[in-house]
């Protein structure tokens, strides 16, 4: 080895050391925030609306409203990733309303108030004990065509136009793109077994969102990114569906200042990241007891290389993601199933530290081929990797044990068994690892109890046994959720 290589190695390996703390350290608190791996179970349930009204009677008469609300109160502990005990107590309260005017018009409006009490020292961000925001957090209005012509004509179309505005929940496709909160606009038009879906929105640059990029400021409270994309499906008559869409993302994000961990590392830096992802999936059954789906998605776009390498230039990436899973239904009066699932998402050999931050991240000069998303897909509780550089496979089960005694009827319990493995394994995750695969495996359990039509109690635990590529906390983890639900 030459003396300008041997030197050119040495800064190599000490920025390398340098950015693996501070980066590691640094995304392993938007790594562990809890809150994008529960707000799917909490999620509303859909609403159902009359399909003939008569016009005859006045707007009051044809109108259902529906008001009410819930408080709920929930415990957490967690061992994180740097191998601290994270406590937290947090009492919410929901208040919702639903209008519907002959069916065709229909208003969802929700606010929450949550407040999160943290043991010293146990804040996620570093903001200590305080209210969430915001307080309003939903409010959409949709109009459905065919239940207008139903309403207002008295007859039926094979065909129909629906149409939802406002800040919303979108879950796009199978979740592995997109699954957050937008301001958004979604047009569908369904014909037959045909249906197209648009989308048009942008994140709320507030805290319901946490953005991959954790070496940006702002990365969990200020992030803006605009999602524009169309969806074409047709289900065949035995209910099989078929889809493929296109999504682009645009950054928005106009602060280039580095998250304050990397001062006096980096004092400017481009953080600009815009992607396009094109995917195809599947929904169906097949026999009486199995349900089946999949989705693959290929990313291409450009992101920023990362400046402790060098000068920063703009990289093509080009990666790749996707999910299958198959449950067996028991079609016992338990409601049993059985679930296999398999999750997978492109990493890149040559980011210095992290899948998916600027800064520790692509080597300039070369493509990016690391896969990210504002999606969601269930990675664990104790461990939660984002999906990236990533290969996890899950087996799970559910059922409701006892319902055949009727003080235990609605009490289901549930299990999952985890193994995480990189994809690339010389590529980083989002902590400390070295060229190993083996991630580690974990065991997660789940017990929902509805004691009656107004109270639910709920508790999740999650182990999460580190593996050889684990060069971090080698601790063994664990996730305590538990808490309660009163709607009325």
């Amino acid at each position: 080895m030459t003396g300008s290589t041997q030197a050119r190695s040495s800064r190599r390996g000490c920025v390398a050391a340098v950015t693996l703390v501070c980066v590691a350290g640094s995304a392993a608190v938007a790594q562990n925030d809890p809150t994008r791996q529960l707000e799917r179970a909490l999620r509303s349930a859909d609403q159902s609306w009359r399909l003939m009204v008569d016009p005859n009677l006045g707007i009051a008469e044809r109108s259902q409203l529906d008001v009410g609300g819930s408080f709920s109160f929930f415990f957490l502990n967690l061992n994180d990733s740097n191998g601290n005990h994270r406590r937290l107590l947090q009492p919410e309260f929901q208040l919702f309303g639903r209008a519907s005017i002959d069916g065709a018009h229909n208003f969802f409006v929700r606010s929450r108030f949550q407040y999160q009490d943290f043991s010293p020292g146990d804040s996620f961000d570093g903001r200590g004990d305080e209210w969430t925001t915001p307080f309003l957090d939903r409010y959409v209005y949709e109009f459905d065509y065919a239940k207008s012509v139903a309403a207002y004509q008295g007859k039926s179309i094979d065909w129909n136009f629906n149409l939802k505005v406002g800040r919303q929940f979108v879950d796009w496709a199978e979740g592995v793109t997109l699954s957050e909160a937008l301001y958004a606009v979604r047009p569908t038009l369904t014909l037959g077994r045909w249906s197209i879906e648009g989308l048009a929105g942008v994140t709320p640059a507030d805290r319901s969102i946490t953005d991959w990029d954790s070496s940006r400021a702002g990365f969990d409270h200020d992030t803006k990114r605009g999602y524009f994309g169309g969806l074409v499906s047709y289900r065949f008559q035995n209910a099989t569906k078929l889809f493929g869409y296109v999504l682009h993302q645009q950054d928005y994000n106009d602060d280039d200042d580095p998250r304050s961990g990397f001062a006096g590392i980096v004092n400017d830096a481009e953080f600009e990241y815009n992607s396009t992802y094109a995917g195809v999936g599947i929904e169906g059954t097949f026999g009486r007891n199995f349900v089946y789906l999949g989705e693959f998605v290929y990313q291409f776009g450009e992101s920023q290389s990362d400046p402790l390498q060098g000068p920063q230039q703009s990289e093509d990436v080009s990666a790749f993601a996707g999910r299958a899973q198959l449950a067996y239904l028991f079609l016992d009066d338990r409601l049993s199933r059985a679930d296999v699932e398999v999750l997978f998402a492109t990493g890149d050999d040559d980011r210095l530290a992290t899948t998916s931050g600027t800064i520790g991240g692509n080597q300039p000069g070369t493509d990016d081929n690391a896969f990210n998303s504002l999606g969601f897909v269930n990675t664990g509780l104790a461990f939660s990797p984002a999906l990236s550089n990533l290969v996890t496979f899950r087996l799970g089960a559910s059922s409701f044990l006892f319902n055949s005694v009727r003080e235990f009827e609605q009490l289901q319990f549930g299990v999952d068994f985890l193994v995480h493995n990189k994809f690339e394994s010389d590529g980083p995750i989002e902590e400390p690892t070295d060229d190993s695969s083996y991630l580690g495996s974990e065991i997660d359990a789940s017990v929902n109890w509805r004691l009656t039509s107004d109270l639910a109690l709920l508790l999740r635990y999650g182990v999460f046994f580190p593996g050889d590529a684990i060069t971090g906390e080698t601790e063994v983890r664990h996730f305590v959720f538990t808490g309660f639900t009163l709607s009325f």
